[in-house]
This record gives C-alpha cells, sequence and structure tokens, in this order.
C-alpha cells in the first residue's frame, strides 16, 4: 500500500515495453541524457564519439550536493520520474550525475533504455585495469556507502581502499589548486599504503581532474563521468540493456494501479 502523501503520481509510470532502437537504422543519432548541471553539458559532450549527443537534464528536486545516505534517498523520487520522462522523450540511454548511484536499481525496474551508475560502472571498469583498485571521494560520511557499493557490484575482493579529501562538494571549486594539490596528496597514499594500482575519483565534481592526475600520479586514473558515458554507448552501439529479469516492472505499475 501507498501511504497518503507519496510523492509518486503512478500516471507518470507505465510498463515499458518499447523496443530499443537500432543504431543501424537510417538516420539514427544516438542520445544520452546526462542527469546533472546544466553547466556540464560542453564537457561531457567531449567524452562521447562522433554522432553521440549528451544533453544534461537536471531534475531539481533533491539536496544540491550528495554527501550522505540521507541525501541519496532525498535525490531518487525526481531521478524516477526523469527517467521515465526522458526514455518518453526518445533518449536511448541514462547516466545519473551521482557517484553514489542512488536509485538504479528503481529507475531500471521502470525503463527499458540502460541506466548506468558512475559508481559501479567506474569499479567494473577499475577492476579490469589492476589487481587492487582505490576510490578517492569528498568526506567521511560516503566511504562506508561506497564500500558497499563495491560489494554490491561484486568487485570488493580489489577495493584497496576508499579515502577522503575532507572537502565538501560544493566547496571543492573554490580553491581548485588546493583541491588538486588534496587529491595528489591522498592519491599518492592509496598508491604507497594501499598498493592501489588504479584510482576512480569518487565524486562527479572531482572527475574532470583525472586526466591531470593521470599525468603527475603515474597510474590510470578513472573519471567516472567519461567512463560512463562511454559504456553507455558501448551498450547502445550493442543492443543491449539491463535484464527485465533481474529488474521487472513493479506489479503495481504493472496492472496500472496503485492500490
Amino acid at each position: 500500500m501507498w501511504r497518503d502523501g507519496a510523492t509518486l503520481e503512478p500516471s507518470l509510470f507505465r510498463n515499458p515495453q518499447s523496443p530499443i532502437r537500432n543504431p543501424r537504422e537510417e538516420g539514427y543519432a544516438m542520445r544520452i541524457a546526462y542527469v546533472g548541471p546544466k553547466s556540464r553539458e560542453a564537457a561531457l559532450q567531449a567524452f562521447v564519439g562522433p554522432g553521440v549527443t549528451v544533453e544534461a537534464r537536471p531534475h531539481g528536486k533533491g539536496p544540491a550536493s550528495i554527501e550522505s545516505m540521507w541525501e541519496e534517498y532525498l535525490s531518487v523520487p525526481g531521478l524516477l520520474e526523469a527517467v521515465v520522462e526522458l526514455e518518453r522523450e526518445g533518449f536511448d540511454a541514462i547516466v545519473p550525475g551521482c557517484f553514489g548511484d542512488p536509485g538504479i536499481d528503481g529507475a531500471r525496474e521502470l525503463v527499458t533504455i540502460p541506466v548506468l551508475g558512475p559508481g559501479a560502472t567506474s569499479m567494473l571498469v577499475a577492476a579490469n585495469l589492476g589487481h587492487r583498485f582505490s576510490v578517492v571521494t569528498v568526506l567521511e560520511n560516503v566511504i562506508r556507502p561506497l564500500e558497499n557499493l563495491a560489494r554490491l557490484t561484486g568487485v570488493e575482493p580489489k577495493l584497496a581502499s576508499v579515502r577522503q579529501i575532507g572537502i565538501p562538494v560544493l566547496e571543492l571549486n573554490a580553491d581548485p589548486d588546493a583541491t588538486f594539490e588534496r587529491l595528489l596528496e591522498v592519491g599518492r597514499r592509496t598508491i604507497e599504503d594501499d598498493r592501489a594500482d588504479v584510482l576512480v575519483l569518487g565524486c562527479g565534481t572531482l572527475s574532470f581532474r583525472a586526466a591531470e592526475a593521470q599525468a603527475a600520479l603515474g597510474v590510470p586514473v578513472i573519471n567516472p563521468l567519461q567512463v560512463t558515458l562511454r559504456f553507455a554507448e558501448l551498450l547502445v552501439a550493442s543492443g543491449l540493456s539491463h535484464s527485465k529479469r533481474s529488474h521487472p516492472v513493479p506489479p503495481k505499475l504493472a496492472i496500472g494501479a496503485l492500490a
């Protein structure tokens, strides 16, 4: 039963039956929706291949930044409404912007197109690039949730550590040079003390410093937004999406009513 005051409107959702579009169709142009700040759109466009368009679509229903499980849960209802609308608009894949991957499983139940979380996707890539990887994130609060995400993703045996730089998300760009120096300092500790072979930048705002960090540290440093957009591109081009056996339409939505 849905309690009075539930925020999800049943009219927004449907039993998704629309087929994945064929990339080989004449006139086909791939569209990937990024659920996050519009200001990142140009930078994200540079991460994908020719003929692929990235459109940033902030849903505007949630906290200004996500640094706790409480804030993750606050962000989920807006994401769920957004993914349904984005599929209806004809997007081929969706990449939510938060590294903690809040709401990904629920979103996959509501649509047929790929919905890819930057956290799990980056960890899977990192696990293929070395024996051990570390995540460098913003604050202590998110360390344990990210360790749990590694468990859920199946890569915990390869996780060397999750370390934090001690700077809140909304302050990362206040002094970019100081933030980058702190990122390098913590990155070196993961390599030298934790024996990490690969680093993952565990925050969307941090992700844009990945290439510089890789040059300075001498190990692969993963930009989670870049690899997730590219992975989405790969899935769409391959005609693949998540299994509806693992992410079935919720029964109440399948029959078109919430009782």
